[in-house]
């Protein structure tokens, strides 16, 4: 198998050491798919949940701004004289924005299903706004709700809103006119406009938080379909490398069966076994490569991703295997899967050649590297020139040089017969994709 020279010792927390030892019966069935994530549930499930965790994340703004105002009017009205009933009108905004903004994964899926709800906290601020007055700072809390509703409800739902925002603050204002409040031409007119301007404001970000995860998704699916066009030419070199040499000689031996049957009935005995045992080789070697076809681990996280290969390959085989894995040792989609690739690639060579009692996979990131390395103890052998093991027909340790430098990075081979077999790969961390941005 390939592995590597030894690698520097990178220190891992205890909850990141992982030991697999591996049951004789097949591998456990896979796990349930996950649920849906819910409108406020982690961006990992599509767009549309990305478009709900943002909104979630600025609707949690616009209320802390609102406790903000709140508490800038308690100041306010404290140097001019409070009374007891505005003050518990204030501190009803302030703790109701608080509790919005800290329970806001449950509340903006109801505040979507029922918009009559915004309607009762209108009437709350429009009632404290004409006890404060519309020319103070509570106001700005009122505009905060307008902003609101934009990103929650689009044009058709601010608009509501706003209109009836401004009637609203026009109530409020001939109510602060009959105290005695002229109020001025700012008051009057400038005001008002400010409503449809923050659910404006609130609309185009909420678009714009839509079309940031079209391209997101858009460049995830560039990045699917180059990495499924890889993974034809791989898929290529291992038909090359393993099948079609497993076919070649199972072709050769039928062809000589019958002249062996006719001089030799015991060798032709021996070579039907061998003949039968290569049909089973290329049989799992052929459900290999449909399996490499089938694998989707490429969309989760490296380090899970590394998890689940390396314990599905440890269950499947019987080979005791350690695993060390960081989960900060992640990377670009275009590098995870040739990574990936390069760790079957690996363990595949262990269970085929190695003869290995046990085998380590270890996943680190140092020095801006993210850095992946098999050892076993299996039989090993004798390295030479990269080229001459492609004269030979053999392509494997090709195949993951190639792998190595299309992701960016290196792959060291180190073996001795009868001592192991050690690989290291080392990808840079911090480069971008090669896909063109699209738009």
């Amino acid at each position: 198998m390939p592995s590597s020279a030894a690698d520097p010792d990178i220190g891992l927390s205890r909850d990141a050491r992982h030991v697999h030892r591996a049951p004789r019966a097949g591998p456990a069935g896979p796990a349930g798919p996950a649920g849906p994530a819910g409108p406020a549930g982690p961006a990992r499930c599509g767009g549309g949940a990305r478009v709900r965790s943002r909104i979630n994340a600025a609707f949690r703004l616009l209320m802390h701004a609102r406790m903000l105002m709140a508490g800038v009017t308690l100041l306010v009205l404290a140097v001019r004289g409070l009374t007891w009933a505005t003050f518990i009108m204030v501190l009803c905004v302030a703790l109701l924005s608080w509790l919005v903004a800290r329970h806001v994964d449950r509340i903006v899926p109801r505040l979507l299903d029922h918009p009559l709800l915004v309607a009762l906290d209108l009437c709350v601020c429009f009632a404290v706004l004409g006890v404060c007055g519309p020319s103070g700072p509570f106001f700005l809390s009122t505009v905060a709700t307008a902003a609101a509703a934009g990103l929650l409800y689009r044009w058709q739902g601010m608009l509501i809103v706003s209109v009836v925002q401004i009637a609203g603050y026009f109530v409020t204002f001939g109510y602060a006119a009959s105290r005695g409040d002229a109020g001025t031409f700012q008051e009057l007119a400038g005001q008002p406009a400010y409503y449809p301007l923050a659910g404006f404001a609130g609309v185009a970000l909420r678009r714009m938080f839509e079309d940031h995860a079209a391209v997101e998704d858009a460049r995830l699916s560039a990045e699917v379909a180059a990495a499924a066009a890889e993974e034809r030419a791989r898929l290529a070199r291992e038909m090359h490398d393993s099948l079609s040499t497993t076919l070649r000689g199972v072709a050769l031996a039928a062809a000589a069966l019958p002249a062996w049957i006719r001089n030799a009935p015991e060798r032709a005995e021996r070579e039907a076994a061998r003949l039968a045992a290569a049909t089973e080789t290329a049989s799992r070697e052929a459900r290999g490569l449909l399996t490499g076809l089938r694998d989707t681990t490429v969309t989760t996280g490296l380090p899970d991703a590394v998890h689940a290969a390396a314990g599905g390959w440890a269950a499947r085989t019987g080979v005791a295997l350690h695993t060390e894995i960081a989960d900060d040792a992640d990377l670009p989609l275009w590098q995870r899967h040739e990574v990936l690739a390069i760790l079957g690639e690996a363990l595949a060579n262990v269970e085929r050649h190695a003869r290995a009692g046990k085998a380590t996979v270890r996943l680190v990131r140092a020095a801006g590297e993210v850095v992946l390395t098999v050892r076993d103890d299996g039989r090993g052998f004798r390295t030479g020139p990269l080229e001459s093991f492609a004269r030979d027909g053999h392509y494997g340790l090709v195949g993951l040089h190639e792998r190595a430098e299309r992701a960016g990075g290196t792959v060291l081979v180190s073996s001795e017969p009868g001592a192991g077999t050690t690989l290291v790969v080392r990808v840079a961390a911090d480069q971008t994709g090669r896909l063109a941005e699209v738009s």
